[in-house]
């Protein structure tokens, strides 16, 4: 008989007995449980996305479209409140989707695994004080992370399915879930929190514009638009939810009231309709109210807001956003990007354009209600090529089990990476071995890749400083990067930079992979690291002027021009470009 192994909790019991199939997201833990069985094969969730991957976001989409309007419409019910469908949007994505693409991604997984084994065993739980999850924000955390969390989800899908070939095993052990307020907030300036409590009580702010970006362009984004800096700081501060979360209400009764109407066929979409009620986060059912107190009456003469991630993840922002769109009719929402497009055109929602009046793209766009303008994030230094020749290599890391499933990469796909920084080292001239830094990503360390990479340099040239990386980005005579991600774009545009990662673990469009090609044309990326290595050490005499080269800075301007556009006076073009726009609002 086969064991699956859907998440390590199996490690609780002896499993020696059984022919061991083990799904690689268990391979990313520091214990060495799985190494005593002898009877074992490894199931690769990434090859299930790879199969899938070209259905997957069409699903998503059908799956979502089906369900929103009706789940707004019975919270409406059950909350007894009359918003609108955008405002219901604002208040339920990213956490939506994410809850239909980690479902359906084990779904297939369940798929997969019955067609290549006839019947199989799995370990089955018991769980003590589990409640649903207070918001988007924990919910996320516990999806990519908890190993509780993850082996339930499993196990509901399989008992839902109800075959009879698949066995569970119990043990007497109860296992916990963890309910854990997760708190991101920064550390705020004394005299910036000052500043904004004063213009609360003075009730003069007409704007709220949080955008991640340094002070100074915030500042003079602002005054360029003739507001007052303000980021509303005090009022959305996460902590503030803390005595609301440890209530740890929840009331089945009340959600017993969000019923959907489905057929008899045990699909995928008929499951999600009978699980959605009892997974719904907290903030949308229990505590809907209790936040909304939170932000009533703030910030009333408030009638623009300019964001391009707090409104995704922030809960009191959220609740406040959804009820001033659906109060406020002249109330504006602005969105926009925070890093580039490439790996991100093939998103399964079009969130930020939904629920905005505008929305801000880096990157080209023809949709309406968008424009293109260059990024704000990206700042241009006025730097000298480091003469000590360091090299930096700024690396990605991904959570146990899948995030961003059409951003990538996914699960096991983040050992690539490793593997290749590993090749380019040994292939490098050796006399670059004590110049090498590496950056791990700090995020996330599902993958434990912090501690690989002190096996391939010293313990002072694994940089874990923010400033000191700042340092390095700007002054190192080569960039390697690991993903095309907001790093990548900081470093292009400072001197020589590289990437080395590979295409296969991302889904773009076909007009992102167009210009991702171009760089792997011309010698800018790459998916081996001995191929970088012999070209660095080709180029290493003279590369200031091979990067100056008119067919490189062609190639660089033309992926940038397309997926982030850049601009040294990027603020002076967004308030120029918003001042025309908000005179026709």
């Amino acid at each position: 008989m086969k064991l699956i192994h859907f998440s390590g909790l199996e490690k609780n019991f002896d499993c020696s007995s059984f022919n061991n199939i083990i799904l690689s997201w268990n391979l990313c833990g520091n214990d060495n449980y799985l190494q005593k069985f002898k009877k074992k094969e490894i199931f690769y969730v990434s090859h299930v996305w790879e199969k899938n991957k070209l259905n997957f976001k069409k699903s998503i989409i059908k799956f979502k479209k089906k369900i929103l309007h009706d789940l707004g419409k019975k919270l409406n019910f059950v909350n007894k409140v009359n918003y609108s469908h955008e405002a219901w949007e604002i208040m339920l994505e990213p956490w939506i989707t994410t809850y239909l693409e980690t479902n359906y991604f084990k779904w297939l997984i369940i798929d997969q695994i019955k067609k290549e084994n006839s019947n199989f065993k799995y370990l089955k739980i018991n769980v003590k004080n589990k409640i649903p999850d207070f918001d988007t924000l924990q919910f996320t955390e516990n999806c990519f992370k908890d190993d509780t969390c993850n082996h339930l989800a499993f196990q509901q899908i399989i008992e839902y399915q109800k075959n009879n070939k698949i066995a569970g095993i119990s043990i007497k052990k109860k296992f916990s879930f963890k309910d854990k307020f997760f708190c991101r907030n920064i550390n705020y300036n004394f005299f910036l929190s000052l500043y904004e409590k004063i213009l609360d009580k003075l009730k003069i702010n007409k704007a709220l514009i949080n955008l991640k970006i340094r002070k100074t362009n915030l500042i003079n984004l602002s005054l360029r638009l003739k507001y007052l800096p303000y980021k509303g700081i005090n009022i959305f501060d996460r902590r503030k939810l803390d005595t609301i979360f440890h209530k740890l209400n929840y009331l089945e009764i009340k959600r017993k009231k969000i019923i959907f109407k489905k057929n008899k066929s045990r699909n995928f979409l008929n499951y999600i309709l009978e699980r959605i009620k009892y997974d719904l986060p907290r903030c949308f059912v229990e505590d809907f109210n209790e936040i909304k107190k939170i932000h009533l009456n703030k910030l009333q003469n408030t009638n623009l807001v300019v964001s391009d991630t707090i409104h995704k993840y922030n809960t009191t922002f959220k609740s406040w956003l959804a009820f001033k769109r659906n109060n406020q009719h002249n109330f504006k929402i602005i969105t926009s990007d925070h890093g580039g497009i490439y790996g991100n055109g093939c998103r399964t929602y079009d969130y930020d354009l939904n629920i905005s009046d505008l929305n801000i793209k880096s990157g080209n766009t023809n949709k309406k209600k968008q424009i293109t303008l260059p990024s704000l994030f990206l700042n241009k230094e006025n730097l000298k090529l480091n003469l000590n020749k360091n090299i930096l290599i700024i690396c990605h890391n991904t959570s146990k089990y899948p995030r961003y499933f059409l951003t990538g990469p996914i699960s096991e796909q983040i050992v690539y990476q490793f593997e290749q920084v590993k090749l380019f080292m040994k292939n490098l001239n050796k006399t670059f071995n004590n110049k090498i830094f590496i950056r791990p990503y700090t995020v996330t360390s599902g993958w434990n890749l912090t501690e690989k990479y002190k096996c391939l340099v010293k313990k002072n040239n694994i940089v874990l400083s923010d400033s000191i990386y700042q340092q390095l980005k700007n002054k190192s005579f080569i960039k390697i990067v690991t993903y095309p991600k907001t790093a990548y774009l900081e470093s292009l545009i400072t001197g020589p930079t590289f990437l080395l990662f590979n295409r296969k673990h991302y889904f773009d469009t076909k007009l992102n992979e167009k210009f991702m090609n171009i760089l792997f044309k011309n010698k800018l990326a790459f998916e081996n690291g001995k191929d970088l290595a012999i070209h660095i050490k080709n180029i290493e005499s003279n590369i200031n002027e091979w990067w100056y080269k008119k067919k490189i800075q062609d190639s660089i301007n033309l992926f940038l021009s397309n997926t982030c556009k850049y601009n040294n006076e990027a603020t002076k073009i967004w308030a120029r470009a918003l001042n025309k726009k908000l005179d026709k609002f």
